[in-house]
């Protein structure tokens, strides 16, 4: 498909520390799947651990919606809290993203078949969710 007819999307990691957990790799994996379904990573912000209350990632994500000129059709969050927590936190910027983007989508992490790094990715529809 050509990049043309591609959704162009924002791709948001909240990350941990965690010497045996490949987050690069994992993060390229996610843009790969996010290609494979349509779209395009066309920026990338992220936050640095799970308590992070400053959240600059986060913050420099919504100023850039509020400021492009790009039409921008999603946006996906993914994170390495796989306790959920994150999810809780984003509930409460999801208003103020959901004025700019159509669709947003958060990855979710399973049980693990990574022990050590406590993730598991599963790329599948069961994944994909809209928070509302």
């Amino acid at each position: 498909m050509s990049s043309q007819s591609l959704k162009k999307a924002i791709f948001y990691t909240q990350r941990i520390m965690e010497a045996k957990c490949n987050v690069a790799e994992i993060e390229n994996n996610i843009v790969t799947h996010i290609h494979a379904h349509d779209m395009e990573v066309v920026k990338k912000f992220s936050d640095l651990g799970y308590y992070n209350p400053m959240r600059t990632g986060l913050n420099e994500l919504i100023k850039y919606l509020m400021n492009t000129d790009q039409n921008i059709d999603a946006v996906a969050f993914y994170s390495f809290d796989y306790l959920g927590r994150d999810k809780m936190r984003l509930q409460y910027v999801m208003p103020r993203i959901k004025k700019y983007v159509p669709q947003v989508m958060l990855i979710e992490n399973q049980n693990s078949l990574y022990p050590e790094s406590k993730l598991k990715l599963q790329f599948n529809t069961d994944i994909w969710k809209k928070i509302i």
